[in-house]
């Protein structure tokens, strides 16, 4: 067995502390070998919390690792990242990758410059039963589908702390997420059309180059709860993910999330949910984005 990947955390935000952290401390593919974050004291509590360094300076994160793991904001993550991957690191990243295409853009070349191993967290995507719903999928004949992504979020104090949230709103937050689903379901998006209103209800329209057509519900003021579901249908009958009636795979889900990045980052080659595949996100998100 290889030795534990050192994985360098940027970040100590609440998805720091409560996924990233001991997620990547868990091990046995892993180790955390450290914490860097913007705010200092934020940084040395999660540090002490799990015994690892706390780093000064973020140059010093990456002396000390061989990959980083990113909790930050999209607007943060594009600079940071090309940082670390001209270093030679391995890139763990957070979706949106960026806030803006340019800044995607940038980042996805650096990579390839670099040629550093990538992969994004979209956390459905490391779940058992939406892998298994996705490999039903490529053998389903599908020509069209509806789906929903409806929670309270922004209706309570959820976000307080996360700035970009406020004002990228739900589309940047749980965009990713549903766009991500329906093109791998039904082949690659080719152009968004979105409608939208005040309240924050999203409608986006997406075609497909399968010539499928697909519709994406979003909505962050619809407590209570989260209502996540996706319907395909076709000739043969209709195929269907409700996340409210998946069993709970938290642990599962993320001890597939770190031994993939772990042989990711060990053979060099970077998973398929990559930095391109968050390019291609970004894309979309922005067309959806021009309601």
């Amino acid at each position: 067995m290889s030795a534990p990947v050192e994985v360098g955390l940027a970040g100590a935000g609440p998805w720091a502390r409560d996924f990233h952290a001991p997620t990547f401390a868990a091990g046995p593919e892993t180790r955390l070998a450290g914490v860097w974050s913007r705010r200092e004291p934020a940084a040395r509590t999660l540090a002490e919390r799990f015994g690892v360094p706390a780093f000064p300076s973020y140059d010093e994160l990456l002396e000390r690792c061989e990959a980083v793991v990113f909790a930050v904001p999209p607007d943060v993550q594009p600079g940071l990242a090309v940082r670390a991957a001209r270093r030679g690191r391995a890139l763990l990243l957070e979706k949106p990758i960026a806030l803006t295409v340019a800044d995607a853009r940038e980042l996805a070349d650096a990579v390839d410059e670099a040629g550093v191993a990538t992969q994004l967290v979209l956390t459905n995507r490391y779940r058992p039963a939406v892998r298994e719903f996705l490999k039903q999928a490529r053998g389903f004949p599908a020509v069209g589908a509806q789906a929903c992504q409806l929670t309270g979020e922004f209706l309570d104090d959820t976000f307080a702390g996360s700035p970009w949230r406020s004002y990228a709103g739900v589309l940047y937050n749980t965009g990713p997420h549903g766009l991500d689903m329906l093109d791998a379901a039904l082949g690659r998006i080719t152009e968004v059309r979105p409608a939208g209103n005040r309240a924050g209800f999203l409608s986006l329209t997406c075609l497909h180059e399968s010539d499928a057509v697909s519709q994406l519900a979003i909505c962050g003021r619809v407590p209570p709860g989260r209502r996540t579901r996706y319907e395909l249908y076709g000739p043969e009958g209709t195929l269907v993910l409700d996340s409210g009636l998946l069993p709970r795979d938290a642990v599962e889900t993320r001890a597939t999330l770190r031994s993939e990045f772990a042989t990711a980052v060990r053979t060099g080659r970077s998973h398929d949910i990559d930095v391109h595949r968050g390019l291609h996100l970004q894309e979309l998100l922005a067309q959806a984005a021009r309601w």
